[in-house]
């Protein structure tokens, strides 16, 4: 799954855009897992368990059929075994000798169904059962009866009764068993015959069950395809809005989308990244041309205040005065000399530095700026802070711009809380919040870029966040920034620590 975006800093997309990845990606992880995996092996899973349920049906009825089959094999004998008795039956009556045959092919035929009454039971019903085994029973018992009379000497017309009964019950019991023969030999064939379809009838459904599978997920991926085409589409006319979900599940095209939609943030960053780096060309083809324009007067400025210092030393108000002219030239001196630095990639001399001390030093210049403004600086340094490998000059004129900004954020007076705090020994990172009236998300993506400014015409230029920008980025830093509007702003600058594998 697609990691959270809450490992994206605001500043890296800005803070407009990576609100609406976290809810894009939001909307797509509420819905419920469902993988084309998943369905493929749901699939397949289903066509073995039809082709399994076809193969048990047939099974099942093939192992009636051959119930069936033994079944109708004993009526069969049953009723071959009476029909011979009642064959030896009237020859014997007829003056032969095979009556004690005729009662064993009777008992036999007695054993052999009663051996059955179950199955008889299940097949005839409990009335027809009982019925027909009377019958052989009675038939049996009738022969027996028969056969005593002959060893008395009365085989003439006193048997006449017996062999009514023989008839009676013979017939009754032989046509049971006919058609009881006859019915379930018919029933062997239909199940023969039903056994024979069930393969075909599974493999239509099985056809059918693929067909279905095929074209559901042949739709499910051609669909999906179709709607990344019209992505592309749309973000090669420069649509670089989030991939919202379209179907009510999730599935690996969700997490396609997620990536794209990581992609298209990325490439909005490195848009801006491109503008921004056409922007310091331009600032640098700028400043090249009137940074020498600049630094000579600016450096006669200074010879011409030190001298009048060296002058006045015995006059109190023009020294300071001149002290004051003098600081605010090395100032103008200084901002030059950043602008020169913030379009060129030399390194500026480095070296551990205290970080409260060049706090307290940006702070200080800005005294008379926050006494007007009614504005109050707290400083809170955790003890022990490791110091950060830099340049003083560049580091003081990033919190001088950090502290100005707070101050003029804040035209009725507030609290400039500024703190510093060690992250995990290799880090030094400084907060600097204000209870100012923030800044315009909107604006957010922005505040980093040259030339840009939320102040009136005529009250900035737009470089001083982006020289704070580029100077922290030359010390291997990072500067976060976390608004909101009419509660104040918090720029958090995390530098490396002096003798870090990051400073290295």
């Amino acid at each position: 799954m697609a990691g959270s975006v809450q490992d994206i800093p605001a500043y890296h997309l800005g803070q407009v855009d990576a609100e609406a990845l976290r809810e894009a990606e939001k909307a797509f992880l509420a819905r419920p897992r469902v993988s084309i995996r998943l369905r493929i092996v749901a699939g397949f899973l289903l066509c073995f368990f039809l082709t399994g349920a076809g193969a048990m049906t047939s099974l099942a009825v093939l192992y009636q059929v051959r119930g069936k089959a033994r079944f109708v094999r004993t009526v069969d004998g049953t009723l071959q075994d009476l029909l011979e008795a009642r064959r030896l039956e009237r020859e014997y009556f007829a003056g032969g000798e095979g009556l004690p045959e005729a009662i064993a092919r009777a008992r036999s035929a007695c054993d052999r169904f009663r051996g059955e009454t179950v199955t008889v039971v299940d097949v005839a019903g409990e009335v027809q059962a009982m019925e027909l085994v009377r019958h052989l029973e009675a038939f049996a018992t009738l022969l027996e009866t028969a056969r005593d009379l002959g060893a008395e000497g009365e085989r003439g017309p006193g048997t006449a009764a017996i062999r009514e009964q023989l008839g009676i019950h013979g017939k009754a019991a032989a046509e049971s068993l006919s058609a009881l023969s006859d019915r379930e030999g018919r029933s062997v064939e239909k199940g023969l015959i039903f056994a024979q379809t069930i393969p075909f009838i599974t493999l239509g459904l099985l056809l059918l069950l693929i067909f279905w599978m095929t074209r559901l997920l042949a739709r499910t991926i051609t669909h999906s395809l179709q709607r990344f085409h019209d992505y592309t589409a749309r973000i090669a006319k420069g649509d670089f809005s989030a991939i919202r979900p379209a179907k009510p599940y999730y599935d690996e095209f969700s997490d396609l989308a997620l990536a794209t939609n990581r992609m298209l943030f990325e490439l909005r960053s490195r848009e801006r990244q491109v503008i921004r780096a056409g922007k310091l060309a331009a600032v640098g083809t700028f400043t090249s041309g009137i940074a020498h324009e600049l630094i000579s007067p600016l450096t006669n400025v200074l010879i011409t205040a030190e001298s009048l210092l060296d002058a006045c030393k015995g006059e109190p108000e023009k020294h300071r005065l001149l002290e004051d002219v003098y600081g605010e030239a090395e100032r103008a001196a200084d901002t030059v000399r950043g602008l020169l630095d913030f379009t060129s990639d030399d390194q500026p001399e480095r070296e551990p530095l205290e970080v409260k001390r060049i706090l307290e030093e940006a702070a200080r210049l800005l005294r008379n700026e926050m006494a007007l403004q009614d504005v109050v600086c707290t400083l809170d340094a955790e003890p022990d802070c490791p110091a950060v490998f830099g340049n003083a000059n560049q580091l003081r004129q990033v919190f001088l711009n950090l502290f100005l900004n707070a101050v003029q954020a804040m035209p009725t007076g507030g609290l400039l809380s500024v703190s510093v705090r060690s992250m995990d020994g290799d880090r030094v990172c400084v907060e600097v919040a204000d209870g100012g009236t923030g800044i315009p998300m909107e604006d957010l993506p922005h505040i980093f870029d040259p030339f840009f400014t939320t102040k009136p015409r005529g009250k900035g230029t737009g470089l001083g966040l982006a020289m704070v920008h580029a100077i922290v980025k030359k010390h291997g830093g990072e500067i976060h920034v976390e608004s909101i509007q009419a509660k104040g702003t918090t720029f958090q600058v995390c530098l490396p620590a002096a003798g870090s594998q990051k400073e290295r």
